[in-house]
């Protein structure tokens, strides 16, 4: 049976066999980032509960990434609807100096 790569790496005083992301370097990125966010909150509110920190590191994580996946999706939408204005335009230049075009040609 293969196994995916994987990483030791150390976060909340909890040592763990990460899943590789994309190399070792940045897996040990990733790690530093979640020690120095519970580091952050165990100062902020003065729990020790590692589980209890580890959970609201977790739940920070994901709104982060909701909130990027949400930026995307705008991105996308933009881009989408620059595109279109985009081709309108170069249908109405077409059309104005006669210009013979397969690409932007409607068939």
């Amino acid at each position: 049976m293969i196994s995916e790569p994987r990483c030791r790496v150390e976060i909340a005083r909890i040592k763990i066999n990460a899943p590789m992301y994309k190399d070792e370097e940045t897996t040990r990125e990733i790690a530093r980032e979640i020690e120095e966010r519970i580091a952050r909150i165990e100062k902020d509110t003065d729990i020790i509960d590692t589980q209890k920190n580890a959970v609201i590191a977790a739940f920070e994580y994901a709104t982060a990434m909701r909130v990027l996946d949400e930026e995307h999706e705008q991105d996308i939408r933009e881009l989408a609807k620059a595109l279109e204005r985009l081709t309108s335009q170069l249908k109405a230049l077409t059309k104005r100096f006669h210009l013979e075009t397969p690409i932007l040609n409607e068939d």
